[in-house]
């Protein structure tokens, strides 16, 4: 017997994403283009075309991904440890 009245995680994403694209306002590239700064100056939006043209997949980033996954050396010592300091935040010395 089910005693929990809640719905469950996969029903609540369900009732919250349905209609998001509806609800979602969509620009036209001459709107983004014409949007305007609390200063009157004109967004510079040039960097966003060239980021459009990039491909989806960068097979680059994959093949150094790849690299990384099967270095045992990876993440190092200092990468781990200046993660662990930025979670949790306490001198060594205590």
């Amino acid at each position: 017997m089910n005693i929990n009245n809640h719905p469950q995680t996969n029903e609540l994403y369900t009732q919250n994403t349905k209609g998001a694209e509806a609800r979602k306002p969509t620009l036209s590239s001459t709107e983004v283009d014409a949007e305007v700064k609390p200063s009157g100056e004109k967004l510079d939006l040039s960097k966003l075309d060239a980021l459009r043209n990039q491909p989806e997949i960068r097979p680059e980033v994959v093949a150094r991904g790849k690299e990384l996954l099967n270095d045992p050396n990876y993440p190092s010592k200092e990468i781990v440890d200046s993660i662990a300091k930025l979670i949790v935040p306490f001198d060594d010395e205590q």
